[in-house]
């Protein structure tokens, strides 16, 4: 059981992050599947996996829809749950939300255009493209998140 809290003590941040990330996921999948389903999509989560989807419009609104309402939920839940930041000025929490928001755009970016390529020119069925493309998306967002968003500032000797 010590092992265990030492465990999780050590990880602490990457372990908030998973969770804060599959929290993400559920968004995005959410307002995907909502999506779809306005638009007359039937909720057969067999057929997403396995067959191939003519509606590649479709398809790219209702994936950005959850990618972009994904990052807006993602930004604030990692603020405040994953690396809890605090700025005592605007210029700070505005120089954290635009890295935040640019870091994400590049790998909406990439999102969109994978699944789209996946998609409809190697005939990928959506869900599971869907699914492999949010694994790769989590880690990059994760390593963009603690080196340039949140990483911690090292107190210069006249700050102490």
């Amino acid at each position: 059981m010590e092992r265990l809290r030492i465990v999780i003590t050590k990880h602490k941040t990457l372990l908030l992050y998973l969770v804060a990330g599959g929290l993400t996921t559920l968004v995005n999948y959410l307002v995907y599947f909502l999506v779809r389903y306005w638009q007359g999509e039937a909720f057969d989560i067999l057929a997403l996996l396995t067959e191939k989807s003519d509606d590649t419009a479709g398809f790219t609104v209702a994936h950005s829809a959850g990618v972009v309402c994904s990052v807006v939920f993602a930004y604030f839940v990692n603020k405040l749950m994953v690396f809890q930041t605090k700025h005592g000025n605007t210029r700070a929490v505005l120089r954290e939300a635009l890295a935040f928001f640019t870091s994400r755009a590049v790998t909406v970016l990439f999102e969109i255009s994978a699944g789209v390529f996946l998609v409809s020119m190697l005939s990928f069925p959506e869900f599971a493209t869907k699914l492999v493309l949010n694994v790769f998306v989590i880690l990059l967002n994760y390593l963009l998140s603690v080196t340039i968003v949140f990483r911690k500032k090292e107190k210069s000797v006249e700050e102490e």
